[in-house]
């Protein structure tokens, strides 16, 4: 790799980037079939399985990872934001689960079951590698990346609520469940917690995004805006 290659960093076609991305496709189809074969085995219900951020966030990673191998080049304008978006929440599902919801042996430990690690150690690592190893291909505004990107999390709570409180009764985690907290006011702390984490890895992700931007061997970089300056919203 030259200097200037180096500077630019690698790019779809990259021989490590093809390799790093076609693991965290055929792990990330094996670890969902385990799961489903375990769901149908001990009859557990689907919806509860699909009702999972976890189990959302990895199908969302899948369907990027497949739309970058497939198509290296020609993609919406919008792609880079959305495999933003992706490398978010599916980064913030690991560290979520290893702060608040696993025991240390599962979140440090070697006995964790081969789906939990793949879904929730290593695909989350590969997809932060990915993110740093190929830039994006236009400049992403931070401040419009946090409030469009907060609005799946945040949908996700409002319906897991609804669900638990008008559905089935269904509540996917203990720091959403008003049982838990002694009422829904008891749930203030956690799940600000949770969505002050959100707010503060998209932003890191989005930042890192900006930062590290480059545009196409041959395309034109885009003009800066008129008064914009250095601004990163």
């Amino acid at each position: 790799m030259t200097t200037t290659q180096a500077s630019r960093g690698l790019t779809d076609r990259s021989t490590l980037v093809v390799a790093l991305r076609t693991t965290v496709l055929l792990a990330g189809i094996a670890a969902e079939a385990w799961n489903l074969v375990v769901v149908a085995g001990e009859g557990q219900r689907l919806s509860e399985h699909l009702g999972y951020f976890t189990v959302q966030s990895n199908v969302l990673v899948l369907v990027v990872v497949a739309w970058l191998l497939l198509r290296p080049e020609g993609r919406p304008r919008w792609f880079d934001a959305l495999r933003g978006a992706t490398t978010a929440y599916i980064v913030l599902t690991g560290l979520v689960w290893a702060v608040l919801l696993a025991t240390p042996e599962e979140a440090f430990g070697l006995s964790v079951e081969f789906p939990s690690f793949v879904q929730h150690r290593l695909i989350p690592v590969l997809m932060a590698a990915d993110w740093l190893l190929v830039p994006t291909t236009r400049p992403l505004r931070v401040g419009r990346c946090v409030a469009a990107w907060m609005a799946y999390p945040i949908a996700y709570l409002v319906v897991s609520w609804i669900r638990g409180g008008l559905g089935d009764g269904w509540i996917p985690y203990p720091f959403l469940d008003p049982a838990v907290h002694g009422g829904l006011g008891g749930l203030v702390v956690p799940t600000g917690q949770v969505l002050l984490a959100f707010v503060v890895g998209i932003a890191l992700v989005a930042t890192l995004g900006r930062v590290r931007w480059r545009p196409r061997p041959g395309a034109e970089r885009p003009a800066p805006r008129i008064g914009a300056g250095s601004r990163a919203d």
